[in-house]
């Protein structure tokens, strides 16, 4: 029995450890809404396949359920509990212990490949958090007076049209967004999920709010340089649409690794309310 609680711990604390490293990033893994974008095309230009190399060689040693350290915690605590006889004379109530351990385990990581795909059926989950969101403001497209897109969701077809109103400043728009890019990335270092709520739908906020809160180690993850672009633009019924694609480098700080960004966020702004905020409906993220 003292050999199943060992064997017990050990894989909780090997299991914890791992979905810690896989979600240091806000939105890893991608959440919420997706679109059609230019997303794998953009992803193989040769010059940021050159920037990415040297982060992606560091990458392999990465989460310690899946690189070397993880392989010597586990393969040395087999080791031991078979070396110091702890299964001679092992019991049938053992081997059920051990049987349910395999069971939890198959169902804490269904759960984790589950959330990456949570309906927005959610939405009703944030609670009063949707009302105390600050604006995401970094611009209006009905403010310049251009006409809707023609269609519904044809601005984000497999083509990804930008389609903005004349007068929208792009620039401006951009810089908003890496300054929020870099203050989300805090927020979740911190577990501030009050932050977080600012800038995110009430589904989205949910998902990453269950993520977050399933991590035994705060992260440490700083971002070293980014980029952004608008991909894809154009207004769906009463809503605008934006779809931004990051681009950069982060440091786990934990585990001193460098990995490259290459995120698409999808944010959306209700016209048909004043002074509407931005917010991030999905994430596109490897």
């Amino acid at each position: 029995m003292k050999a199943f609680w060992t064997l017990f711990t050990a894989l909780m604390l090997t299991f914890g450890l791992a979905s810690t490293a896989d979600a240091a990033r806000f939105g890893s893994g991608g959440f919420g809404k997706t679109k059609s974008v230019p997303f794998q095309q953009k992803k193989a230009t040769p010059d940021q396949t050159q920037k990415q190399q040297p982060a992606n060689s560091a990458r392999p040693g990465s989460g310690l359920g899946k690189g070397l350290l993880g392989g010597l915690l586990a393969g040395g605590l087999f080791a031991y509990l078979l070396g110091s006889g702890a299964f001679e004379g092992i019991q049938m109530m053992d081997i059920l212990l051990l049987a349910l351990v395999g069971f939890v385990l198959f169902k804490l990581l269904r759960g984790r490949a589950a959330q990456h795909n949570a309906p927005q059926s959610a939405y009703s989950a944030a609670g009063n958090a949707a009302q105390q969101r600050q604006s995401f403001d970094m611009g209006n497209l009905a403010d310049s007076g251009a006409a809707p897109a023609s269609g519904n969701s044809a601005a984000f077809a497999a083509e990804a049209s930008i389609d903005l109103p004349a007068g929208f400043d792009q620039q401006a728009f951009i810089d908003g967004a890496l300054q929020h890019y870099r203050e989300v990335q805090e927020a979740w270092n911190q577990g501030n999920l009050d932050t977080i709520a600012e800038y995110v739908s009430p589904g989205l906020y949910a998902a990453l709010a269950n993520q977050r809160n399933r991590m035994m180690v705060p992260p440490q993850t700083e971002v070293l340089d980014l980029s952004a672009e608008i991909v894809a633009a154009g207004q769906a019924g009463d809503n605008a649409e934006i779809s931004l694609l990051f681009k950069g480098r982060v440091r786990d700080l934990l585990e001193k690794s460098e990995d490259g960004i290459f995120d698409i966020w999808h944010l959306e702004r209700d016209l048909s309310k004043d002074n509407a905020p931005w917010l991030i409906v999905g994430i596109q993220a490897e």
